[in-house]
């Protein structure tokens, strides 16, 4: 009778283990698809949407304002979520440019006198996996007067391009003191074969900004 008993604690020990290292296989499966899967931007909308991505109220040298979370340019067709990285190492900037546009920490903030900085990828190819790679691929196409969206939790903050203009990587120089100016400076590559080193530098300026839920 003991000795049954024994047998069945073994077999039912035995069970477990194995349901419980059958759930941590199936788990370390579905991170590493879903990884990748994020890398190549196929998640489901809703993930890009909060992943790396928080709303609300910061600070930055002393003026409060909201940090920006997505962007669009209907002029030319710019529509792309926006990261906010804490690092300004390179590897994690690489990382978030892979998903989207990303303001560059310490930067200006929506709402805050200063200089919001975005930054996206642009490519010359036409059919790319990751569609990150193309983010700001229609900057180079913008004028002055064209208007530039920018989004946080709360509001819709409007910017009138002032200039578009390229220079070579070496010399690009960002003023984040801007006396007093609401400033939105949006930098990108220039793809083309002759000058892969140049960067293709937007500076729009704040215009106007209206509620997200009332429109207004």
């Amino acid at each position: 009778m003991l000795k049954n008993k024994a047998q069945n604690q073994i077999i039912k020990d035995l069970l477990i283990k194995k349901y419980f290292y059958t759930f941590i296989v199936f788990l370390v499966i579905i991170l590493i698809t879903f990884s990748v899967l994020y890398l190549f931007g196929l998640v489901p909308e809703e993930f890009n949407t909060i992943i790396g991505r928080y709303p609300g109220i910061e600070s930055t040298l002393g003026q409060k304002g909201e940090l920006p979370l997505s962007i669009k340019i209907p002029e030319v067709e710019v529509d792309a979520q926006v990261y906010n990285p804490e690092s300004t190492s390179t590897e994690v900037l690489d990382n978030y440019l892979a998903k989207g546009a990303i303001r560059y920490p310490d930067s200006g903030l929506l709402g805050a006198s200063g200089n919001v900085l975005l930054l996206g990828h642009s490519t010359s190819f036409k059919v790319v996996i990751n569609q990150a790679y193309k983010t700001f691929v229609g900057l180079k196409n913008l004028k002055g007067g064209d208007l530039v969206s920018v989004f946080s939790g709360s509001y819709e903050y409007i910017y009138k391009v002032d200039s578009v203009k390229m220079e070579e990587a070496n010399n690009v120089r960002i003023d984040f003191d801007t006396d007093g100016k609401k400033l939105l400076t949006l930098v990108t590559c220039n793809t083309s074969v002759a000058s892969k080193e140049a960067r293709y530098i937007v500076v729009a300026e704040f215009v106007s900004r209206k509620s997200v839920q009332q429109g207004n």
